[in-house]
């Protein structure tokens, strides 16, 4: 009877602990829920030109809000805009390349300015998935019409050129596969602590990640080990770059969204320029980049 009641016992055990190690992480919102998070990231670019150092270094911060208004089956319907958006650019050789900050008054001269200044008006609408992948976005017609009329630009062929220029940056492909980057961290099945699963990213940056789950506690936390290629061709220059990436991430427990998140990466390889085709430009940047949810209104 003992060892009868001992199997019994440590059946038992066996089956409360499968329970309760197998965990289902996903985003679990409620309609109306509003949330704002802030980013930061520093990126150094490092050239090496016939032996002199090109130095470049980006800074981007900005505030964005999520607000939940619907729910399917299996994802949510997201309101997204920015709220302010700064950024610095500055070269060792060319000085400052450009600086914007749409929490100051626009000068008139200044057309970055009040290109950037479209950015914070208009709300764009997106679906994501309960793991984070960003489905779809819309609206960003809108946002980018915006960004133009704030310029007061009014030759036809400057505004097709600013368009096609935005619509890489914050296009409804573009900006969804950049929101992805940071809400899209979650598996299709359940998972115990120390499992591990994969998601990939597309676009100018993509990057194939290997999730693991480290431990659940009164937040989760999981982390990821990514190996990343860009591949970023522009008018006066093309990057083919390579590189890994790390990501540590402390999310809520009860809504799955990220309450910290740090990424560090670097990318090495070679940048060539549209007026010399044959010179290779060893090219270096190094990035990180901060998320932090700010507040969380239910």
């Amino acid at each position: 009877m003992n060892k009868i009641f001992t199997v019994i016992i440590i059946g038992l055990l066996f089956f409360c602990g499968s329970i309760y190690g197998q965990n289902t992480l996903k985003y679990n919102f409620k309609i109306g829920d509003s949330l704002i998070v802030s980013q930061k990231s520093n990126q150094a670019i490092v050239q090496d030109m016939n032996g002199q150092k090109h130095e470049m270094n980006n800074v981007i911060e900005g505030d964005y809000v999520f607000y939940i208004k619907a729910k399917t089956d299996s994802s949510y319907i997201i309101d997204f805009k920015y709220n302010t958006f700064k950024m610095t650019s500055t070269s060792n050789i060319y000085g400052s390349l450009m600086s914007v900050d749409t929490t100051k008054e626009v000068l008139d001269t200044d057309m970055e300015g009040k290109i950037f200044s479209g950015l914070t008006e208009v709300y764009v609408e997106m679906e994501m998935l309960e793991t984070g992948k960003i489905r779809k976005v819309i609206g960003t017609e809108k946002l980018i019409e915006r960004m133009i009329t704030n310029a007061g630009i009014e030759d036809e062929f400057t505004i097709e050129l600013v368009k096609e220029a935005m619509k890489k940056e914050f296009g409804n492909e573009s900006l969804g596969e950049s929101i992805s980057q940071m809400t899209f961290i979650y598996p299709n099945a359940e998972v115990n602590i120390g499992d591990h699963w994969t998601t990939h990213f597309n676009g100018d940056l993509k990057a194939i990640n290997d999730w693991t789950f480290n431990n659940v506690s009164d937040q989760i936390e999981i982390s990821a080990l990514s190996d990343i290629t860009l591949n970023n061709a522009e008018q006066s220059l093309t990057m083919n770059l390579t590189g890994t990436q790390e990501t540590s991430i402390k999310a809520n427990l009860k809504s799955g969204f990220p309450e910290y998140v740090v990424t560090n990466s670097v990318a090495k390889g070679d940048t060539i320029m549209e007026h010399m085709k044959d010179v290779k430009i060893p090219t270096t940047i190094t990035t990180k980049t901060i998320f932090k949810l700010e507040r969380h209104v239910q």
